[in-house]
């Protein structure tokens, strides 16, 4: 095919299509051509009987009108040209025999058509119309064989009859040549379009063959990612369900140990009750019956039997705070510090201690909980001290949505490495020679702030005191709550936002 090179340059997996959207668009513009031309052949044979009715006997007769030999001449003749493209564009549309058929017809048309008109120099026109109308066939040899055909007709006409094609009786070569140039002169403007006609489309085919591939590769790009983000959202799911599967079996799991803790920490009074009773009993009735070592052994047993004690009140204290009922209440904090440096008067006189503090705010929470939070921290702070008088600051610090409190002392410090590790129950830093306690009130301390939606932690260093800070959510002052405690079903929700 004659044209141009297209200006886009495709990848080899898009070439292949590119040429079959060129000939797919080549194909309907044969096919669309071929019934365009098949309806002009048969107006153009009517044309030509009407022309041998009413034209051809003034033109070849004179003035005399009368039925004339031309009239069977564009009657059969005519019919002839006529048949048989039609036919092949109604059978063989889009076929190549068929466009040419349909150009030699055409042409053949012409010069009937100037024959019936006596060669008027009109009618000649005719033959330049036909050769547009072929060009949209975008084939140029149509073209070619077009001209093939008329300057074969008016070669031989020319020769044998020059009346019927120039409608005089000499100067038929020269009229040939003049013709036939015309003619090519045509033919070269209507090739240069067909040229530039075939460059548009095979661009477009290009450019369409280019957009699909791209739309596939994109499609194939969503498919994928679609199906990757199907298969996370699935394992997401699963994963989910095995977290909320898990989380399920911890609470059991946790429910069962606070209850066995529960259980243990209250059946396990009774006996080290009567362990140290009689302890002290027999110590009574044998009393002057014992040397030294035995004495010192059975206050080895009392001691031992006094720390069981007052190890399982804590541990039944720490099982309490996670298993009794909480109440959400607006609880101002002042009340509650003062109520916890009331419990600890006596410790604070003998210490000598310096205690400031903050305003604190009013929050939603349970009062004896909060109280004994305080209690607990500032003991803690009252005990960890060596020959300095102890001085302790209760803090307070508004933040967006939440309080930061505290409590800050000038006590012996710790190392930061051993930060979480005191908030574990039964984890202590000390000896019970150097400083008294069960280790397990930060253990209460910790989990009371979890059951308020707080978090706890320390800053602290070694010399320096310690910084044992907390949170607590903000108060919506606005709707207070009414008394209810945790086995109300919006105490529940509440606790299950934390």
């Amino acid at each position: 095919m004659w044209m141009s090179n297209a200006t886009t340059v495709l990848d080899a997996d898009d070439q292949p299509r590119a040429d079959a959207l060129f000939r797919a668009q080549q194909s309907l513009i044969h096919h669309r051509t071929d019934r365009l031309f098949a309806a002009l052949m048969v107006i153009q044979w009517l044309a030509g009987i009407a022309a041998a009715l009413w034209i051809s006997p003034r033109t070849w007769s004179g003035a005399i009108s009368q039925p004339h030999l031309h009239v069977w001449a564009a009657i059969l003749l005519g019919g002839a040209i006529t048949a048989l493209p039609v036919l092949l564009a109604w059978k063989r549309p889009g076929h190549g025999l068929t466009r040419h058929v349909i150009a030699v017809g055409q042409m053949l048309t012409s010069a009937l058509l100037i024959h019936l008109t006596g060669g008027r120099i009109e009618t000649h026109f005719h033959i330049f119309g036909s050769l547009a109308f072929l060009a949209c066939y975008r084939d140029w040899r149509v073209l070619c064989t077009a001209t093939i055909v008329v300057a074969a007709d008016h070669g031989l006409r020319g020769w044998l009859w020059p009346e019927s094609v120039y409608g005089v009786i000499a100067g038929a070569p020269l009229r040939l040549v003049e013709h036939s140039g015309w003619v090519v002169f045509e033919d070269i403007f209507l090739i240069v379009t067909i040229r530039q006609s075939l460059a548009d489309m095979r661009r477009n085919a290009d450019h369409q063959a280019e957009l699909e591939s791209t739309n596939s590769r994109i499609e194939a790009e969503v498919t994928r990612r679609t199906e990757e983000l199907r298969q996370a959202m699935d394992e997401t799911a699963r994963a989910s369900r095995q977290l909320i599967d898990a989380n399920k079996a911890l609470e059991e799991q946790n429910k069962e140990l606070d209850q066995f803790t529960y259980v243990a920490s209250h059946d396990l009074q009774e006996p080290v009750r009567k362990l140290v009773s009689f302890s002290r009993l027999l110590e009574q009735d044998i009393d002057g019956d014992l040397n030294e070592d035995a004495k010192r052994d059975l206050q080895f047993i009392v001691d031992a039997a006094k720390r069981m004690r007052t190890l399982v009140q804590a541990l039944l204290e720490l099982s309490r705070v996670g298993r009794s009922a909480m109440k959400h209440d607006p609880v101002d904090l002042n009340r509650c510090i003062n109520e916890a440096l009331e419990a600890l008067d006596l410790k604070i006189h003998e210490t000598g201690a310096v205690i400031t503090r903050d305003e604190f705010p009013v929050v939603i929470g349970d009062q004896t909980m909060l109280t004994q939070l305080f209690q607990n921290l500032v003991s803690n702070a009252l005990k960890f001290t060596e020959e300095a008088t102890p001085e302790i600051h209760l803090t307070a610090t508004a933040e967006d949505d939440h309080w930061t409190l505290g409590v800050r002392d000038n006590g012996i410090g710790m190392k930061s490495e051993y930060a979480e590790r005191i908030f574990q129950p039964f984890q202590r830093l000390h000896n019970r020679g150097e400083y008294e306690g069960t280790g397990i009130g930060l253990s209460i301390c910790k989990k009371t702030v979890q059951r308020h939606c707080g978090e706890i932690w320390v800053e602290s260093d070694i010399g320096r005191g310690a910084h044992f800070r907390f949170t607590l959510p903000v108060a919506e002052i606005d709707t207070p709550e009414t008394d209810r405690d945790e086995s109300e079903p919006g105490a529940e929700l509440e606790l299950a936002t934390c």
